[in-house]
């Protein structure tokens, strides 16, 4: 009987220390890559998601910052990983234009939008039309009325070409029927201070990216896009109210590796919509003027699938129409 007994014991641990066995996931650290430079939205969500995320994983979660090319370093970083679940992707939604704009350039794209899996929206912003506080426009109707006496002479500043707020400004010059110069930078970390220095005349940006400015008198708002009106500031005006009828929203999304185990991506995907319902996390979000917007499953799916449709046809339009500036 002893003998059994210490036959089953050994035999047990032996198949725990075996080379081959594999450890219950997540085992070890886990890199949250933020393809921007500090500062700017999808870093600031990832910060605020992450001790949200590691509760929930009840493991370490890192926040890596991967800049570069618009965000292509770092998504390629995560699609080019191994499918394991231990790299995920915090990033705006304007990268699905990455690889669309390396086919209008005529390169090789970094990676494909195949080799991510979309895990979950986390936050689908407000935007609103941001000048420096010292700017010659007081209200929006005016800034529209230069730009259409002046055509190419007002500039806006984005967060990189083919950046999320670079496509958005292309679709609203188009909408408001104005011709303005871009001048990109690299992150909205960045552009913000751009803004804030005069560099730029205005950038049509996220609340939590720009009401701290706000609220410290660097920079005003003129106009929001949508039909919400915001109560954090209230009372501002809509750009429908000053004749250009614009909406938009600055979202963020989570992704990982594609081929990623079944097993490995439900914990992933658990883990994110307990803290995305975090409320420490929301919290964080709120501060900040963002608002979480969680969507995950099929619903998730469709729109990212309609997202990417419809981000390649304006990646197209840009590049046939506008010359590129140099990235400041």
């Amino acid at each position: 009987m002893k003998t059994t007994l210490w036959a089953a014991a050994f035999t047990a641990l032996s198949l725990v220390a075996a080379p081959g066995a594999r450890a219950e996931y997540p085992d070890r650290p886990i890199n949250l890559i933020v393809p921007f430079p500090p500062g700017g939205t999808a870093d600031n969500m990832a910060r605020a998601l992450q001790p949200a995320l590691q509760r929930a994983l009840k493991q370490t979660v890192v926040v890596i910052n991967r800049p570069g090319a618009g965000g292509a370093i770092g998504v390629s970083q995560v699609a080019n990983a191994p499918a394991d679940g231990y790299s995920i992707l915090c990033s705006l939604l304007s990268v699905a234009s990455l690889p669309e704009q390396a086919v209008v350039n005529k390169q090789k794209p970094p990676f494909t939008l195949e080799q991510l899996t979309p895990v979950a929206m986390l936050s689908a912003e407000p935007v609103a039309m941001v000048v420096p506080e010292a700017s010659p426009y007081k209200t929006f109707p005016e800034l529209i009325a230069a730009a259409k006496a002046r055509p190419d002479a007002l500039t806006y500043g984005s967060t990189g070409f083919f950046g999320e707020v670079h496509v958005r400004t292309a679709a609203f010059a188009d909408t408001a029927h104005i011709k303005v110069r871009h001048i990109p930078y690299q992150g909205g970390g960045p552009l913000v201070t751009a803004l804030v220095a005069g560099e730029v005349d205005f950038a049509l940006l996220s609340r939590s990216l720009s009401l701290t400015q706000v609220k410290a008198g660097r920079l005003k708002y003129l106009a929001t896009a949508g039909d919400e009106p915001w109560a954090d500031p209230a009372g501002l005006p809509r750009m429908k109210d000053g004749g250009v009828d614009f909406d938009s929203v600055a979202g963020t999304a989570l992704f990982i590796s594609s081929g990623t185990p079944e097993a490995v991506e439900r914990k992933i995907r658990q883990a994110v919509e307990a803290a995305a319902g975090d409320p420490e996390f929301k919290k964080i979000v709120s501060s900040a003027g963002g608002e979480v917007k969680y969507s995950a499953g099929t619903k998730f799916a469709t729109f990212w699938a309609s997202y990417v449709k419809s981000i390649a046809a304006i990646t197209h339009r840009i590049a046939a129409t506008e010359t590129r500036e140099v990235v400041k």
